[in-house]
């Protein structure tokens, strides 16, 4: 089934009132009619099998027909540190990120960042990508996304383990990984990578300068390689099925 995130004031009792773009999605894109069943997220941890009551161009409403087991979720905080890229790439790595488990996004500034920070429409619209790549891939859950900080600041306040790839880096990501524990941080430089002051920087904060091989990777392909390996030395990658929600994460603001 479909599924769809709601915020929590749109649940009351067991009616859902979906918003007039998911009502046009429903409708037009989708095809649905009257009578047929979607699933409801509240981005809070419940899940709920919705009926469809009213289905026009104007407006939807469901009627929560049962309480479902809410979709897995990490066991623990992943924050991906990702610099500004391109608007392109920056959109695909939020995609790809959501699928594969990040919980919270924090843009960075850094010296050699050259996209610009996103203004309100194109906010709204990384704010869009990430709660269509929740609904796809099945989290309970959309991930957080916090305003662009500098780097520096960053660095002061990422929590947990922390992984910065660079080219100068001698030890290998899978010696970093052989014991890794929850929150995890990891930071991605630009497309012309860190500036040497600021991998000194992370080198004096404790943060934990691993390398990816012998190739340049570009920013976005750094990205879904750290992440990957990362998810997987925790175990996120070798669950069996869905795993209980749980409690809400919290969400660490920069």
């Amino acid at each position: 089934m479909h599924r769809f995130f709601v915020p929590p004031h749109a649940i009351a009792g067991r009616q859902v009132t979906f918003d007039a773009g998911q009502a046009r999605q429903l409708l037009a894109v989708l095809r649905l009619r009257v009578g047929d069943q979607v699933v409801v997220l509240d981005n809070r941890g419940g899940c709920f099998r919705t009926e469809l009551i009213v289905l026009n161009k104007r407006q939807a409403v469901g009627r929560i027909l049962e309480v479902l087991e809410a979709p897995s979720e990490p066991a623990g905080e992943l924050v991906l540190c990702q610099a500004l890229t391109r608007n392109d790439r920056f959109e695909w790595i939020l995609q790809k990120g959501v699928e594969l488990g990040v919980t919270h996004f924090w843009p960075m500034l850094t010296r050699r960042t050259v996209a610009r920070p996103p203004g309100s429409a194109k906010w709204e619209r990384w704010q869009r990508i990430l709660r269509e790549a929740a609904e796809q891939c099945g989290r309970s859950r959309i991930p957080s996304l916090a305003e662009p900080r500098p780097y520096a600041e960053l660095l002061g306040v990422a929590p947990g383990m922390r992984l910065l790839p660079t080219v100068v880096a001698s030890r290998p990501v899978s010696l970093a990984l052989e014991h890794p524990s929850w929150p995890v941080t990891l930071f991605i430089g630009p497309e012309g990578g860190f500036d040497p002051e600021e991998v000194e920087q992370a080198r004096t904060a404790g943060v934990d300068l691993v390398s990816l091989g012998p190739r340049t990777l570009r920013s976005e392909t750094a990205a879904l390689a750290l992440i990957t390996l990362t998810v997987y030395a925790l175990g996120e990658l070798s669950q069996p099925g869905p795993r209980a929600s749980g409690p809400p994460a919290p969400s660490p603001e920069p």
